[in-house]
């Protein structure tokens, strides 16, 4: 029986999409665990701070490169990137197993955030090898994989960690990590280089921030990071206020809930051709700030869940057509840049946006943070106004 012919475009979708989904294993795999792996250290004062020492210091030291490694994929190349990503934070991996104490630990977790950006060159590729018209279905491709695999994350490291300890665990993340770095050259991808000397990075980012569009959608992001970040540190008090018995459990089912609802609704966006992508992102974050205002006003358990789960589909719909505007509002060969700049505001926003819901949660009650998340969330759809609906990007496809 003669196979369905597969156009080059979307093997290299499935091709990349695995890898995002290996090297989203990889990163949640070992995560949950880490407070546990301090006490395992011998950390007995201070825990709580140091894991969120911990924490904090990857995405601080990531929100720093993303721009720089995003200029450089520019001159280089994505797959470069991706690869050089793996191979980095899966030697970092095998270190940390090796580690004696957390200050160790918190080193090499900085380290880890400096050699990050395997998924955001993983997008940027994939921006730059669909075809326009496919350009919302690849990059919902890309983002389901994530979601996948950070629900599957969790599980691979409760077992592994049961069998082989959380170093044991820690290795075998290191080992998926380089499986992730060599997918990216299974695809054929055509890759354009930016042209002129290979140095001028500082003019990269300066030529990425006179893009007024560009600007506009940046701080969109910013406010959309924030507002998903802002629920986080009551979140789980709010389900203890609601069910205290079953505070554990239920914690782990609602947060796992938006990923499940995410993966689903990701794919799906690329199938709505009735709206422009502008007007689904205005539409989806406009959605998404009424969800959160009425998870803060939940009273049971399936309220919040069934509201978590639908926020899920909006959120992924933020998530695809926001992506999809940064690369067509971007010159294909500075995509890199523009990608790496938008995952610097994200590492600010996830900075800003736990401190904003916790003072709220703090001061005025636990139903503000989510009240606050509405807020940023609607700042950022009135903003989507002056946004202009960009023209396809010319990239190289078969």
């Amino acid at each position: 029986m003669k196979l369905p012919y597969i156009p080059q475009w979307q093997r290299n979708l499935y091709l990349i999409s695995l890898g995002v989904f290996v090297a989203s294993i990889a990163f949640s795999t070992i995560t949950p665990f880490l407070p546990i792996f301090l006490k395992e250290l011998g950390l007995k004062n201070n825990t709580s701070l140091w894991s969120g020492l911990i924490f904090s210091i990857n995405s601080l030291t990531f929100g720093i490169m993303a721009p720089i490694w995003g200029s450089i994929s520019d001159k280089y190349g994505k797959k470069l990137m991706m690869a050089r990503a793996g191979i980095g934070m899966g030697i970092t991996y095998f270190l940390m197993a090796m580690v004696h104490n957390h200050v160790q630990l918190f080193i090499l977790r900085g380290i880890n955030g400096i050699l990050s950006g395997y998924i955001p060159a993983a997008i940027t590729l994939v921006a730059a090898s669909s075809r326009p018209e496919n350009l919302v279905y690849s990059l919902g491709i890309v983002q389901a994989a994530s979601a996948v695999g950070n629900i599957t994350g969790p599980l691979f490291g409760g077992i592994s960690a049961k069998f082989l300890g959380i170093r044991g665990s820690m290795m075998f993340t290191g080992v998926l990590l380089a499986m992730a770095a060599i997918l990216p050259f299974a695809a054929k991808v055509k890759e354009e280089l930016a042209p002129g000397p290979k140095t001028s990075i500082i003019k990269d980012l300066k030529e990425t921030l006179q893009n007024r569009q560009l600007v506009i959608l940046l701080i969109v992001w910013l406010l959309i990071q924030a507002a998903l970040m802002a629920v986080y540190p009551t979140l789980p008090l709010l389900i203890g206020n609601i069910s205290p018995e079953n505070a554990e459990l239920y914690t782990g089912i609602i947060f796992s809930i938006v990923g499940l609802s995410t993966a689903l609704g990701a794919p799906l966006v690329g199938r709505i051709h009735k709206y422009s992508t502008t007007a689904i992102l205005r539409g989806s974050l406009l959605v998404c700030s009424v969800l959160t205002a009425l998870q803060g006003l939940s009273t049971s358990i399936f309220a919040l869940g069934a509201l978590r789960f639908l926020f899920g589909f909006f959120n992924s719909a933020v998530t695809v057509a926001g992506n999809v505007l940064i690369a067509k509002s971007s010159d294909r060969s500075s995509q890199g840049s523009s990608f790496g700049m938008l995952n610097s505001i994200m590492s600010i926003g996830s900075v800003t946006g736990p401190i904003i819901g916790g003072y709220l949660g703090d001061h005025m009650g636990l139903s503000y943070s989510f009240f606050g998340g509405a807020v940023l969330f609607f700042a950022a759809c009135a903003l989507t106004a002056f946004i202009k609906e960009p023209e396809n990007p010319k990239n190289h496809y078969d």
